[in-house]
């Protein structure tokens, strides 16, 4: 079964759970793990593409619900391997969300195939994708290098790249564990960035691209070393 792409409208009925597990998440983040969320003002009405670092599996959870739309307008760009590989665990992706499979080393037709699901999917809802330029979570919570793809895709859909930062999620579920802890989550949106020009080879084509990555890059770091986002979570731990 080929998983670089889904099958043709695939995004035009929304996961069976989605709503489900929207009201959970949004409860979640109520009760348990207070969501405080700073520039939501800077989400286009239009398709976007959502970059973020990458601490937990919590993430994306917390960036649809600190976005305050719908679940079932974003997608994840998530890796093959890990949430595909097994039945179990794509029936269960696929159940709750909306999941384009990418290799971790994408050659240029399993790369072409993942951009071309998510033009699909940013035609038909209109919505975001989710892309973790680290391509993979942070052990230890601190940012990891961009993946160059970060700058292709940005260039190939040619919509506006939201950055946005997660903090309190890699100490509330870090990698290596399946319970959640309680404790404070923020997440920050930034002003959106023009994408790169839309070019699959060519040196002054890959220089923009990789300028762009890195200018994605620091404007993450820049969003995460806000102080009032870490006075946010340390004053609600004290409290707790």
């Amino acid at each position: 079964m080929n998983l670089s792409r889904k099958p043709e409208g695939a995004f035009r009925a929304p996961p069976a759970g989605a709503a489900m597990f929207e009201a959970f998440c949004r409860t979640f983040f109520t009760l348990y793990c207070p969501l405080r969320v700073e520039g939501q003002h800077h989400l286009p009405d239009g398709p976007f593409l959502l970059c973020s670092n990458h601490t937990s599996h919590a993430d994306s959870a917390a960036l649809m619900t600190a976005s305050g739309r719908r679940f079932r307008s974003f997608a994840l760009i998530g890796a093959s391997d890990y949430f595909f590989q097994s039945r179990r665990m794509r029936w269960l992706v696929l159940r709750w969300m909306n999941v384009i499979p990418i290799d971790r080393r994408p050659g240029p037709k399993s790369l072409a195939a993942c951009i071309g699901s998510g033009r699909e999917f940013l035609e038909q809802r209109r919505g975001a994708l989710i892309l973790y330029p680290e391509g993979t979570r942070s052990p230890d919570g601190e940012m990891r290098a961009f993946k160059p793809g970060a700058g292709l895709f940005a260039a190939e859909l040619g919509v506006p790249i939201i950055p946005a930062h997660v903090e309190g999620t890699h100490r509330i579920l870090p990698k290596g564990k399946s319970m959640p802890r309680f404790g404070p989550v923020a997440v920050r949106f930034g002003e959106a960035l023009a994408a790169p020009a839309k070019s699959w080879s060519g040196q002054s084509a890959r220089e923009e691209r990789r300028c762009f990555v890195e200018k994605l890059a620091l404007s993450i770091r820049m969003l995460g070393q806000d102080d009032r986002a870490h006075e946010l979570v340390a004053g609600v731990q004290q409290k707790g």
